[in-house]
Formats: C-alpha cells, structure tokens, sequence
C-alpha cells in the first residue's frame, strides 16, 4: 500500500502537467509572435518516458523485496 501513496500523486501531477488547459493557460498571455508551438508528440513522449522509467523503478524495487523476504526467511 505504499506504493500507492507515492504513485498515484505522482500520476496526478503528471497528469496535471500534460493536461492542454494548464498549458494554454500559461502560453495566452505571452506577446504575440512568441507564443510556444504546438508540439504535444514531445510531451507525451516524455510522460511515456517518465512512466517507464517510474514502472521500471518499482519492478526493481519489489524484486529487491522478494529477494530481501527469501533470504531472511
């Protein structure tokens, strides 16, 4: 259970960074001619990197556990 406590505010910031409102929101009140181009492949990309390398992370950390649990027991 506690890496639920860790993942899903984890997520829910991810989610909060990637959602195209907060983003606009920032970007509407630049000058015009500056405003930041649309590339939405490259945030995801990046969300689906950070997600990968965060499942990764807790793959290796409860493979560790069961080790851990093997040996002491």
């Amino acid at each position: 259970m506690s890496i639920l406590k860790v993942l899903v505010p984890a997520l829910v910031l991810g989610l909060l960074l990637v959602v195209p409102e907060v983003v606009h929101a920032q970007a509407a009140g630049t000058a015009p001619g500056r405003q930041m181009r649309h590339f939405w492949h490259v945030f995801i990309a990046y969300g689906v990197a950070w997600a990968l390398l965060f499942g990764w992370a807790v793959a290796i950390a409860r493979r560790i556990a069961r080790v851990e649990e093997r040996l002491k027991g």
